[in-house]
């Protein structure tokens, strides 16, 4: 029941945080701290969505919670900087005060996830973590490690991204399969369209990224392969 509620709740925090929330959002709220509407409107929404996921009505005093404490916790960071540390805690933040929810409400009330099994849940956590979660990561990390960003001189669409997508999606189902010598070929493939590649810094850049890619997808499946 624990592990029900708290995934669901995982599930919701990264829609709102991620899915439903735009960069433009995330610069405002960086920008004027306290002063952007965005910030309240958020708070509304990780609310709305907690207690949508909680399949109860009462839970929504505790839904209530965890929207304010989001607040809190999003108005705080905004005047951090916006590096790989303040990301990392700001989300064990989101995650702790989740957990903790869960913990309360699960000693005060009978609960049990209806019609969705906790895998289904486990795996949609996964892919959405393999999208824009693993995005701003990997763009994070590689920022503070000085890692450069090739140009992109094709304009506004982002094929790495895409590229990166697509491969932590196939890793993830791959591992789910337990096709573990499906992710050596796709390594290897991806390895052979780059190896003519001249450019140091692009090379550094992809080879990072993409490891850092297999880590994440290799853990998210993992992770769902653990939950029953």
């Amino acid at each position: 029941m624990i592990m029900n509620l708290f995934l669901n709740l995982v599930l919701a925090h990264i829609v709102g945080d991620f899915v439903l929330q735009t960069g433009e959002t995330c610069k405002d709220k960086r920008e004027k701290h306290w002063h952007s509407w965005h910030h309240y409107s958020h708070a509304v929404l990780v609310f709305a969505l907690s207690w949508l996921v909680s399949w109860d009505i009462c839970f929504w005093w505790y839904a209530l919670a965890i929207g304010l404490i989001h607040l809190g916790i999003d108005i705080w960071k905004s005047y951090h900087s916006d590096n790989v540390k303040w990301f990392i805690v700001d989300q064990l933040l989101h995650l702790a005060v989740l957990g903790v929810i869960t913990l309360v409400w699960c000693s005060m009330a009978k609960w049990s996830m209806p019609l969705i099994p906790i895998k289904y849940v486990a795996l949609a956590i996964a892919i959405l973590v393999c999208w824009k979660p693993a995005n701003i990561l990997i763009k994070l990390v590689l920022k503070h490690y000085s890692v450069n960003l090739p140009e992109d001189k094709t304009g506004g669409f982002n094929a790495g991204a895409l590229i990166g997508n697509l491969e932590r999606w196939l890793i993830l189902l791959f591992v789910i399969l337990q096709r573990y010598d499906a992710i050596g070929l796709l390594i290897a493939a991806k390895s052979i369209i780059r190896f003519g590649d001249k450019e140091t810094a692009k090379t550094e850049y992809v080879l990072a990224g993409t490891l850092m890619s297999i880590f994440i997808a290799v853990l998210a499946g993992l992770l769902v392969q653990g939950v029953e």
